[in-house]
């Protein structure tokens, strides 16, 4: 898995490419952690992600309560339609805006 920071209109992005499970999660966690800036929104780019464990579903739930700490807004980008059926059945799709592709977020 790799992750890196971008910047798209006034959103951070944080892209990821690769599969998110148990092994690589840390990984994500610990670029969260260090690399977000506050004030700025931030998107979660997950169009080369083609699957993410347990484990990943809850950072996301991490990131999910991060950023509303921070008052900005979160955005997933391009969530597989597996990885999104499972968050529907979990119930953690209804907690995220969800855009098939960065162009589609808005300025904020």
């Amino acid at each position: 898995m790799q992750v890196a920071l971008q910047q798209f209109k006034d959103w951070q992005v944080i892209k990821v490419t690769g599969q998110v499970d148990s092994k690589t999660v840390g990984d994500l966690r610990d670029f969260i952690d260090t690399q977000l800036q506050q004030g700025h929104p931030v998107a979660l780019e997950l169009t080369e992600v083609p699957f993410m464990s347990s484990a990943g579903l809850r950072t996301l739930l991490t990131l999910q309560r991060k950023t509303k700490d921070m008052g900005v807004d979160l955005a997933l980008i391009g969530v597989a339609e597996e990885i999104a059926d499972t968050m529907k059945v979990t119930g953690f799709y209804q907690f995220f805006t969800i855009y098939d592709s960065l162009e589609l977020i808005p300025n904020s």
